[in-house]
């Protein structure tokens, strides 16, 4: 364990019977490396003419070791450190800019945007430092994902929070490519390739954050490639259904629903409108040793302990239908598909519904008794739908609104719960609001949003089916 009882500077560590007294010289001395020091998140901790004391989290960070060791020419002596605890020095010891938050000597304007232009000199690696820098912001402001869209004379750079792109500051045209490429490097892609669009995915530690998950998509464009990156944070997440906005009745609802042992769960929407969201809070509900859960994800978004989950891979014909054809033969009590998309899915989603298993996905409908008429396009017939069906979810985000500001914070679900009802062995299928609309303006009276909002995400009320 680290002793921090100890103020700065010097800062004495003791680890393992050890002391460390790590200065700010030490520090300053290796400033030239901050880049590296950041990318592989390492702190010298103490040095004599032949040994480089090097702080990391995990013995297994060899490139931080194998790099400071060619740098001083030294041999490098790795001395574990809790993460957060590494976190607390390098943060203590020199706290980083944010690339948002630097002087104004970086940046220009053109056309009225700010043009990002770091100083290079040879010891400087721009494209890794600007990257790790928008990541780090991008993490505080809670983007979902960042767009890097090339113009005549500068990269633009978009993030989407809370459902809305937000402009940032552009970077110069000089490191448009670099930057494209980095990030091409990092999802393992060809960079030789920039006519066709490719996709991939990448993990990053930043310095002061968690791993983040990145899904990364290119797209040729006239100025060149167009990069978007899909943002997570790959780690367990604690929601519960009041949170995500659902009302006490609607709560009851799905509860009731997902405690049945067999039958089908569907929760529609467009693409952002909160579906997946919606899936892992139920699954995390569902979730106990005494159930077999396994799910078809495409991609995983989000790691539950405990749950079974599989990456869908279409290039070596992995795909959902194929996967739930296994998931039948390997005893499952609970079973969640990302999306049904096709005839095939649909039908072996339905008999699986039908034979003793509990079955979760979405559809790309826009109300709730859409999805009725989907699954009957998907070559479902309607009694396949009775025997089965056991609640259907329509959903939308809408931004939360601040009081007596027209500034957001956050997100929060309307929704739409559609059920079927038995009468004298007729079945009618009935809705909680006529529309999502209607489910909004609940939302509104009690002052969560605003018609403004509903609006942006509904349309206007003459707008609407």
């Amino acid at each position: 364990m680290i002793d921090r009882t100890f103020s700065l500077p010097p800062l004495v560590l003791s680890i393992d019977g050890n002391s460390f007294e790590i200065t700010p010289q030490l520090w300053q001395k290796n400033q030239q490396q901050k880049d590296l020091l950041l990318r592989y998140f390492a702190l010298p901790l103490q040095e004599n003419e032949t040994t480089l004391w090097l702080g990391i989290d995990d013995l297994t960070n060899l490139s931080a070791c194998e790099t400071f060791s060619f740098l001083t020419g030294k041999v490098v002596e790795p001395v574990v450190l809790e993460g957060e605890h590494l976190k607390f020095l390098l943060q203590s010891l020199s706290p980083q800019s944010s690339l948002y938050e630097q002087d104004s000597q970086n940046f220009y304007n053109i056309e009225d945007k700010i043009i990002y232009e770091p100083i290079v000199n040879k010891t400087d690696e721009p494209v890794i430092q600007l990257l790790d820098q928008i990541f780090e912001y991008a993490l505080k402001k809670k983007a979902s994902d960042i767009h890097f869209e090339p113009q005549a004379n500068y990269l633009q750079v978009r993030f989407r929070v809370d459902g809305v792109l937000q402009l940032q500051p552009a970077i110069t045209t000089t490191l448009t490519n670099r930057v494209i490429s980095r990030l091409k490097l990092l999802a393992k892609l060809d960079i030789s390739e920039t006519r066709l669009p490719q996709d991939g995915r990448f993990h990053f530690k930043t310095t002061f954050s968690d791993v983040l998950d990145f899904r990364l998509s290119t797209l040729p464009t006239h100025f060149g490639e167009k990069a978007v990156l899909r943002l997570q944070q790959n780690k367990p997440i604690q929601l519960n259904f009041a949170e995500l906005g659902m009302t006490d009745d609607q709560q009851n609802v799905l509860q009731q629903a997902l405690s049945q042992p067999q039958g089908l769960i569907l929760v529609t929407g467009p693409t952002g409108s909160g579906k997946t969201i919606t899936l892992y809070t139920a699954l995390q509900w569902l979730n106990d040793i005494s159930k077999h859960i396994l799910t078809a994800e495409d991609p995983i978004e989000i790691e539950l302990p405990g749950i079974i989950q599989t990456q869908v891979n279409n290039q070596i014909g992995l795909d959902f239908s194929r996967l739930l054809r296994t998931f039948l033969r390997q005893d499952p009590d609970i079973i969640m598909l990302g999306e049904i998309r096709d005839n095939e899915t649909a039908s072996i989603a339905l008999r699986a519904a039908q034979t003793g298993h509990l079955v979760l996905s979405t559809l790309h409908t826009n109300d709730a008794m859409s999805a009725l008429s989907r699954l009957q396009q998907l070559g479902i017939k309607s009694y396949e739908i009775e025997n089965t069906l056991l609640l259907v979810i329509a959903q939308r985000l809408v931004r939360k609104s601040l009081a007596n500001s027209e500034e957001y914070k956050g997100r929060i679900g309307i929704y739409q719960f559609l059920q079927p009802h038995f009468i004298d062995n007729q079945i009618s299928y009935q809705t909680d609001f006529s529309n999502l609309r209607e489910s909004a303006l609940e939302k509104i009276k009690v002052g969560i949003t605003n018609i403004t909002e509903v609006e942006r995400v509904l349309g206007k009320a003459n707008d609407e089916a």
